[in-house]
């Protein structure tokens, strides 16, 4: 496993002057830098949906001053945004399905008969058991079946999620690792006039 990338300041290895300097110049280039501004086209794909939109124009508005993304980032960002949507879509699909099949209400009217049992008359037992849905062996093994694939599917857009985000610079790593990748760049840019020439 790559050891944790850290910010100059923190860093304990010795580096010379020069390479402190590219260094902290390749981060301050990732820092917050109020005098430039991106301007990212946004994508039909994004336009076209109401939330994948709300992410746009909320990332955009967080990124504001930050030197991370350009006009090449707008696609990448734009399948991030649809992820994201997806993502709330795809939750709200598993609640709607734990409700619908009454897997969901059967669980939380389970817990709360278990801590009122003392409480409940026999009426009261016998009419909570009425107005909860009844279902059938195969309608659980369905629910599963349907909740395990919508949760598979969760996961995967939540993986693929933190890797846009890690790749557009969206997290800490990710900028830290932004501003290695910058200062290595620097670094072996040749000084044109090594041996006097």
């Amino acid at each position: 496993m790559p050891a944790a990338v850290k910010a100059s300041e923190n860093m304990s290895k010795h580096l010379t002057k020069a390479e402190r300097e590219v260094r902290e110049q390749a981060e301050a280039a990732v820092l917050p830098d109020r005098g430039r501004t991106a301007k990212l086209k946004k994508p039909a794909i994004v336009s076209s949906s109401k939330r994948a939109n709300a992410y746009w124009n909320q990332i955009l508005k967080q990124m504001e001053g930050l030197a991370l993304l350009d006009d090449l980032d707008a696609t990448v960002l734009a399948g991030y945004c649809s992820m994201l949507a997806r993502r709330d879509q795809t939750t709200l699909l598993i609640g709607q399905l734990m409700d619908r099949l009454g897997v969901q209400g059967a669980v939380e009217d389970g817990t709360r008969r278990r801590r009122k049992d003392a409480a409940l008359s026999d009426q009261e037992w016998e009419d909570s058991a009425k107005a909860a849905p009844v279902l059938t062996p195969d309608d659980l093994v369905e629910a599963a079946a349907k909740l395990d694939a919508l949760t598979g599917k969760l996961q995967a857009l939540e993986r693929n999620i933190l890797q846009y985000a890690e790749k557009l610079g969206l997290t800490p790593s990710g900028r830290v690792r932004l501003a290695q990748k910058r200062a290595q760049a620097a670094a072996e840019e040749p000084d044109g006039d090594l041996f006097g020439d």
